[in-house]
């Protein structure tokens, strides 16, 4: 059985970080208390 990667449906994992690590500034700054997690907190 062929293994199947996120490359392979398309995804690029490292662009996904890096695109992830520039917007967290912007995110982090709409935080308020409330919040109670920091960004990568989702594990679905």
């Amino acid at each position: 059985m062929k293994k199947f990667s996120y490359k392979d449906a398309g995804v690029d994992v490292e662009k996904g970080d890096a695109f992830v690590q520039a917007i967290k500034p912007m995110v982090e700054s709409t935080f308020r208390p409330e919040v109670l997690t920091k960004i990568g907190g989702f594990a679905g």
